[in-house]
């Protein structure tokens, strides 16, 4: 056996250490400290900081949006349901339009919009590179008939990049991802993100069916699942340590198999190629039972919108992924509301979880509910909601220097 495990002064013993929940256990025959980050604040890095700018960027932030995009083409309609895992997309271009950020005068706009996923298709089924190239040709044509662009070589522009068609179309321009600002599904250092610059655009639960007659449907898609369920599954008795299900397309999740499948505490459920709302139908009961739920890194992400369900559930989220980008990760103390492990932490990750105390997790949990509403899309944006959380970063990344 190459691991064993076991906490050395009892199942919980801890200590706090500037800031730091620690224990030892023995790996491979030796003891090792191991130690969690605790915030000893509140849920932001700077509260203060983060509501003086915020009311600063409502008021101020204007966005000049470039013409030609089609609206049916990326617009999320509200007599259509959620399709795909990318809805924030649709969710940010139909906020964009019904928000008070945008502005018909160029010279006013402290940032400049690139709809690319809004290009209008003669054939809607053509082949993925036929796609590209309007798009391609959509961005040439802005470079030369408009003269924002070449004033800073597109660093005080910004555009969406969720879909493959999309991301491929883009690297045909360097300084369309070089420069530009990305608001990017899946911010995993080892592709084409740039941290710092990028925002994260955190992706939103979907529903295989709407709720019938459920009005709530037409204002958070966010909050229709756990609505769904009876008083009593709303504020459940949390008997199971954590969860998951999801196909084991990565080698974290491969390990999760190894170490954790068959276990009593562990809703851990494996399932190959099924659509993440028809996950989310079939284990809503077990997620909600859950004390924490797992994201593990996939092929190229964060478990999809994991983070996104343990939001709405009230679960703290377990991130297990290397060179990641948590969504605004400069604005919220992630440490507060969830616990962050690497990769390699999968075999001793059920010991980390158990030796949590339960006064500590249920002050997580009471910040996981706290934060909820920056992870949270509406029809017609809502104070403090996600799109103006994502605008908010857009805020901070625009260019002090007018020109």
């Amino acid at each position: 056996m190459h691991f064993l495990y076991a906490l050395l002064f009892g199942a919980h013993f801890m200590g706090f250490f500037e800031g730091q929940f620690q224990f030892l256990m023995l790996i491979n025959g030796k003891s090792t400290l191991y130690g969690l980050q605790q915030s000893t604040a509140g849920v932001h890095h700077s509260e203060e900081f983060f509501l003086l700018n915020y009311e600063a960027m409502e008021k101020d932030l204007k966005v000049f949006v470039y013409p030609g995009g089609n609206p049916k083409t990326c617009y999320h309609s509200i007599d259509k349901k959620l399709k795909s895992n990318y809805a924030s997309e649709h969710y940010f271009f139909m906020n964009l339009r019904n928000g008070s950020f945008l502005t018909e005068n160029p010279d006013e706009a402290h940032l400049f919009f690139i709809p690319l996923s809004c290009q209008p298709m003669e054939d809607q089924d053509a082949l993925p590179r036929y796609k590209e190239m309007v798009i391609q040709n959509y961005v040439r044509a802005l470079t030369i008939k408009y003269p924002y662009w070449n004033r800073t070589l597109g660093a005080d522009h910004f555009f969406v990049s969720c879909h493959g068609i999309g991301n491929r179309a883009t690297a045909a321009f360097p300084f369309l991802l070089k420069n530009a600002i990305r608001l990017v599904c899946s911010p995993s250092y080892d592709s084409n993100y740039i941290p710092h610059k990028d925002v994260s655009l955190p992706q939103i639960l979907e529903l295989s069916f709407p709720p019938e007659g459920d009005g709530m449907w037409n204002d958070s898609t966010m909050e229709s699942l756990p609505i769904q369920l009876s008083p009593v599954e709303t504020h459940p008795s949390r008997t199971k340590l954590c969860f998951w299900a999801g196909s084991p397309n990565s080698e974290v999740r491969k390990n999760l198999r190894v170490h954790y499948k068959g276990l009593e505490e562990f809703e851990i459920h494996f399932v190959e190629n099924v659509k993440r709302a028809l996950v989310l139908d079939t284990f809503q009961k077990e997620i909600h039972r859950s004390k924490f739920c797992i994201c593990p890194r996939g092929k190229t992400q964060v478990g999809g919108v994991c983070l996104a369900e343990s939001m709405a559930f009230g679960c703290v989220p377990v991130i297990m992924s290397d060179y990641y980008d948590l969504p605004f990760n400069d604005i919220l103390d992630w440490n507060a509301f969830s616990v962050i492990l690497k990769e390699h932490d999968v075999p001793i990750m059920g010991e980390i979880l158990k030796g949590i105390p339960e006064d500590m997790f249920e002050k997580m949990r009471q910040n996981v509910l706290k934060v909820s509403k920056y992870f949270k899309w509406h029809f017609r944006p809502v104070k403090y909601d996600e799109f103006h959380m994502v605008m908010y970063e857009l805020w901070k990344r625009r260019h002090i220097i007018r020109y």
